[in-house]
């Protein structure tokens, strides 16, 4: 099998699903298009019969993130990467597949995608009677750029980019101006793209465009694939054709015991609901939060990537936890003295500094608040005001020295 059909899936099983057959002997492109949604999979079912097949999935659902680890007990620790990252995912760890590459140095990355995404992707193939062994995220078919660098890919509405061996990310054509911006700032040399395909540059101060022999989307993934040193389809979601061809049979099997598994964990439903409203309540309450910071916002979508860049923005890019550790002392804080409400907290990182604003019922619930961040922050109170049943005030907290 000479030639190969490579996929690339969306998000939702309602977006558009491009496809290439690609003949490795000749070197050229046999056919391509494009399917409206998951549901037309079935028109390649002919190709896939007789050739190998791949899969790129979109890079949005594929997190990346790296942990240092200690130069002993390698393995122990990368048992427990899961649970250090439990923060940052916003998952249950049991919900989410882990894949390792290659470590450097003392650094190990490590991707992230849901399981539920993955069994969902798989399952589409299932239905058109299409196996594969390899499904990888569609920014790491990308030729790797070199230092100040990155490769830039148009496909459709969306934009992939590579930054180096292990990241990248792809986002919606309209996100592009914001995410270059970023980059732009976050790297005190100026950056180059490597463009392999864009309907319209953009000029943004301190990136360069250097163009690459143009081919199509879909032939430059073709390329870069085979190069990739990463497939989700392991342990859990190992495939084989077998596997592939039965899975429509074993797929009644596994509703049967999964509604007979339903009916034996039962008793546990009134604790799941429980859980489902915490969690309810824990989104509620981290909007709010949102709204109060953001106060023009009217829809929130996807709150914790808004949040995140906006972390990431006060803190000018460097990500050295400054901020998050005041904001971490702050809520303790609040916690402790809860008459004491915010009203406006500004972060100044070249002074290393946050300032707030806040409301209390009186001077010594200012005190006993001020003690509580002095245990590790030099504090100093401005000026106090009291308005009859309530007292206002600042706060300017600092590093010590």
């Amino acid at each position: 099998m000479s030639e190969r059909l490579i996929i690339r899936l969306g998000s939702q099983q309602q977006y558009a699903i491009s496809w290439l057959l690609f003949s490795d002997k000749e070197g050229e492109v046999v056919a391509s298009g494009c399917l409206k949604n998951a549901q037309e999979l079935t028109q390649l079912t002919q190709h896939a019969k007789n050739n190998v097949v791949e899969v790129l999935i979109p890079g949005q659902d594929v997190s990346y993130f790296e942990v240092e680890l200690p130069k002993v007990n390698r393995r122990q620790a990368l048992a427990a990467i899961p649970f250090m990252l439990e923060d940052d995912l916003g998952s249950d760890v049991e919900t989410l597949h882990f894949v390792y590459p290659k470590n450097e140095g003392q650094q190990q990355g490590v991707y992230v995608c849901s399981k539920d995404k993955i069994s969902q992707w798989l399952t589409w193939l299932s239905d058109a009677s299409i196996s594969t062994n390899l499904m990888v995220p569609d920014y790491l078919a990308l030729p790797v750029a070199g230092e100040n660098h990155l490769s830039l890919l148009q496909l459709q509405h969306e934009v992939v980019l590579r930054h180096g061996a292990n990241k990248g990310q792809t986002v919606d054509i309209s996100w592009l101006p914001m995410v270059l911006q970023q980059l732009s700032m976050s790297d005190e040399e100026s950056l180059t793209i490597d463009d392999y395909g864009i309907e319209q540059r953009l000029s943004v101060e301190n990136i360069e465009w250097q163009e690459q022999t143009l081919l199509l989307p879909m032939q430059q993934l073709a390329l870069g694939i085979k190069q990739s040193k990463i497939n989700l389809l392991i342990e859990d979601f190992a495939q084989n054709k077998q596997r592939n061809s039965d899975f429509s049979i074993w797929r009644k099997v596994m509703c049967v015991a999964a509604f007979a598994l339903i009916l034996v964990l039962g008793e546990r439903f009134y604790q799941v609901h429980q859980l489902e409203q915490q969690r309810l309540a824990l989104k509620k309450s981290s909007e709010a939060i949102y709204r109060q910071l953001n106060p023009n916002v009217v829809h929130i979508v996807g709150l914790k990537k808004r949040m995140q860049e906006q972390l990431t923005s006060l803190s000018g890019g460097q990500g050295d936890g400054l901020l998050l550790d005041m904001l971490g002392m702050l809520n303790s804080a609040f916690e402790q003295v809860p008459s004491v409400k915010p009203q406006n907290i500004k972060f100044d990182l070249r002074r290393r500094e946050l300032r707030l604003q806040a409301n209390g019922e009186d001077y010594q619930q200012f005190d006993q608040f001020k003690k509580i961040l002095s245990t590790k922050y030099s504090v100093t109170t401005g000026a106090m005001n009291n308005n009859g049943n309530e007292v206002s005030g600042s706060f300017t907290i600092k590093v010590k020295q």
